[in-house]
């Protein structure tokens, strides 16, 4: 008998790649969303259903080979309208990205795809996470850390009440700190807009001088903005 040890066991090769693709398809129409979670299933293998919340389901797919993932989510999304007879449906994806919580961030971006896309374009497309440009800073994580990072930087500027504030802050960065150009864009005298500057500039704490200042208020703004289109 030989006091060799035994081989071990050959691990069995997968198919997969490791890199997976998220899909999620939103209807607004109450009496279809009951019936996307079975019509996703059916139409779109090897995807699984991940989760479904109201009019929306998050399906996930392991990719088995490099794949056009905006082919794979218009033809999931021409199918599922077709089955469940709602033109407007729309659909978001995320990905590709690699390992589980490549997988997790990817269903991530695909909600958010979804409901930023519906809000900008309007129902029916299919929207990249990619596809929300400068939105792309702030998404792809959790809306309470958005919610928070935003709260964080505008400080006492977040409450409804500073609207007036808010609106000053989102023309001053846009149109390059210009006083001028906010001034005429918001009908108010150049004077008043600096007061409103300095009061934002006490309420948030922030060098409105500063470029890095400035760029954290553009962010925390873009926050609520993505916030309002996410609920919305």
């Amino acid at each position: 008998m030989s006091g060799a040890p035994p081989p071990a066991p050959r691990r069995r090769p997968t198919s997969g790649t490791g890199e997976y693709v998220a899909i999620a398809v939103a209807s607004r129409d109450a009496t279809v969303g009951a019936r996307l979670r079975v019509v996703v299933t059916e139409l779109a293998p090897p995807a699984r259903v991940m989760r479904a919340r109201g009019g929306t389901v998050v399906a996930l797919r392991e990719l088995d080979a490099p794949i056009d993932a905006r082919a794979l989510a218009e033809t999931v999304r021409s199918r599922v309208a077709a089955a469940v007879g709602d033109p407007a449906l729309s659909v978001g994806f995320g990905g590709p990205k690699k390992g589980a919580t490549g997988a997790h961030l990817a269903m991530l971006q695909a909600e958010q795809a979804v409901a930023v896309g519906r809000a900008i374009n309007g129902e029916g497309h299919v929207t990249a996470f990619d596809d929300l440009g400068p939105y792309c800073f702030v998404l792809g994580r959790p809306e309470s850390d958005i919610r928070e990072f935003a709260e964080r930087i505008l400080g006492p500027l977040a409450d409804d009440r500073h609207a007036d504030l808010v609106k000053t802050l989102d023309a001053y960065l846009r149109l390059h700190g210009s006083l001028n150009a906010v001034a005429r864009e918001l009908y108010l005298h150049r004077n008043t807009v600096r007061q409103r500057l300095r009061r934002i500039s006490k309420l948030t704490g922030a060098d409105l001088g500063d470029a890095n200042a400035r760029l954290a208020l553009q962010l925390a703004l873009l926050g609520r903005r993505a916030l309002e289109r996410l609920v919305g």
